[in-house]
C-alpha cells in the first residue's frame, strides 16, 4: 500500500510540472541562454520554513479572518547569469489556510459560528532574481509567479448556541466546502545568500478564488507572508 501511495505522489507531482508548461518553458529558455555564456553558474538545494496565512478579500464585516502559521519545505534550483541576474526554481509543499467566526441569525441556525480551513498545496515558484554582491554573498531581490496544486483539505467548524435559559452551549458544525484544486499566485521578496546559506522573505497571494462562490459573493483568495532558511550547493 505504501508503494502505490508514494507512485500516486510521484504521479501527482509529475502531472503538475506537465500542465504548468509556462515555467518549464522559462526556466528552458533561461539555460538554453545561459549555457552559451562562461557566467552561468546552477545551484541546488533544499528550505524550510513558515508561513503567515490568512484569506483576503472576504469583504464582508461579519467575518473576521484570523491568520495561521503553516509550514513550508522543499528543494530550489537555481539558474544565475554572472553577478546579477539568476531564475530560481522551486518544488516546495505549502501550507495554507485561516480561520474565521460570524454571526448567523437565519432560520435554519443562530449562533457564533468558528472554522477552521486548513489547505496543503504543492507549489512551483518561478522567480526572477536581482542580485547585489559578490558571487558568494549578496542580497537579491524577488518576483515571479507561482503555482499552487491543492494536495490536502480539511476543515473543522464549531457553533455557540444560546439555549433557552441563556446557556452558551458549543456544538460541531457540518461543513461541506470543495475549495478549488488549482491556484496561480503572485509572489514579491527579498533574500540574503552567505557562502550558500539562504534567508528568505516573501509575500504571496492568490488570483484564483479558494471556493466557487455563488452569484453576487465576494471573491475569497490565499494570502501569506513566508520565511525560510535553506542551503545551497553551487556548481
Amino acid at each position: 500500500m505504501q508503494f502505490f501511495s508514494n507512485l500516486a505522489f510521484l504521479n501527482l507531482i509529475i502531472s503538475t510540472i506537465m500542465k504548468n508548461r509556462i515555467s518549464l518553458i522559462i526556466v528552458i529558455i533561461f539555460l538554453s541562454v545561459g549555457t552559451g555564456f562562461s557566467q552561468f553558474s546552477l545551484s541546488f538545494g533544499g528550505k524550510i520554513g513558515g508561513a503567515s496565512t490568512n484569506l483576503t478579500g472576504v469583504g464582508l464585516k461579519e467575518f473576521v479572518p484570523t491568520p495561521k502559521v503553516k509550514l513550508l519545505g522543499g528543494g530550489v534550483v537555481n539558474f544565475a547569469y554572472g553577478r546579477r541576474f539568476a531564475l530560481q526554481t522551486e518544488f516546495i509543499y505549502s501550507g495554507k489556510g485561516s480561520a474565521f467566526s460570524y454571526y448567523a441569525d437565519n432560520s435554519f441556525v443562530r449562533g457564533q459560528i468558528t472554522i477552521e480551513q486548513k489547505l496543503g498545496y504543492f507549489a512551483m515558484p518561478v522567480m526572477l532574481q536581482f542580485k547585489m554582491g559578490d558571487k558568494h554573498n549578496y542580497f537579491h531581490f524577488d518576483a515571479g509567479i507561482v503555482f499552487n496544486t491543492l494536495v490536502y483539505e480539511k476543515y473543522s467548524g464549531t457553533i455557540i448556541i444560546v439555549d433557552d435559559k441563556g446557556n452558551e452551549v458549543e456544538q460541531d458544525y457540518p461543513i461541506a466546502q470543495s475549495p478549488n484544486k488549482q491556484d496561480l499566485g503572485y509572489a514579491f521578496g527579498i533574500g540574503l545568500v552567505a557562502n550558500g546559506l539562504n534567508f528568505d522573505f516573501r509575500y504571496e497571494i492568490g488570483t484564483e478564488n479558494v471556493f466557487n462562490p455563488e452569484e453576487g459573493a465576494p471573491q475569497i483568495i490565499n494570502r501569506s507572508f513566508q520565511v525560510s532558511i535553506g542551503y545551497t550547493i553551487r556548481y
